[in-house]
């Protein structure tokens, strides 16, 4: 069921600025149906659920010595209007569920914010998604933090990347020197994902 590879072909395309990407699947049953039950029907147990699939993943490619070296995870944020209308982050419900699953020092921190309300990646092409996203994130008071620091990116669907990409290069600019992500499932090209 766990994914990974060295270098694939997407990466080679466009290159992502972060170093590792572990997803518990592909973008195809049951997590579509699984995800939109957490994120639009309200279903939080699925947080749970899918945060535990996730750690299983993690304990299989990483050691105790590379999960000890991870600093902090962030879970991709929700710009607040988006956040007060669904009432929570399905990534921060999937990496709560997460970091009870598995032995890991890191912390669960939320040093940044979405402060542009983004239109709806869905549908968008990936330069559009680029566009839309740029500047989206800022670093809060406590970022400065994370200078010299492995941080992991919790998100529930990676499609093409750019929200990720626009979450490394402002981590980067706080001084991260690492950033890996962790997903429930990343989209094959073609591949539609809300």
């Amino acid at each position: 069921m766990a994914q990974t590879q060295n270098v694939c072909g997407e990466c080679l395309k466009h290159p992502f600025k972060f170093t590792r990407l572990i997803t518990v699947s592909g973008y195809q049953a049951p997590f579509p149906s699984l995800i939109k039950k957490l994120k639009y029907n309200h279903q939080l147990i699925y947080a749970d659920l899918l945060g535990l699939l996730l750690a299983d993943v993690i304990k299989q490619r990483y050691s105790e010595d590379e999960l000890d070296l991870i600093d902090c995870i962030i879970a991709v944020p929700l710009h607040i209007k988006k956040h007060r209308i669904r009432g929570f982050n399905q990534a921060q419900l999937i990496a709560n569920a997460l970091l009870k699953a598995l032995p890991l020092k890191a912390r669960l921190i939320a040093p940044i914010v979405r402060h542009t309300p983004t239109i709806a990646q869905e549908g968008l092409t990936r330069r559009e998604r680029t566009l839309n996203l740029k500047s989206a994130f800022s670093i809060t008071g406590n970022g400065a933090d994370l200078k010299g620091k492995h941080v992991v990116i919790i998100d529930d669907v990676v499609t093409t990347g750019a929200t990720i990409n626009s979450l490394c290069e402002c981590l980067t600019s706080a001084g991260v020197v690492k950033v890996d992500v962790w997903c429930i499932s990343r989209t094959e090209l073609g591949d539609r994902a809300n």
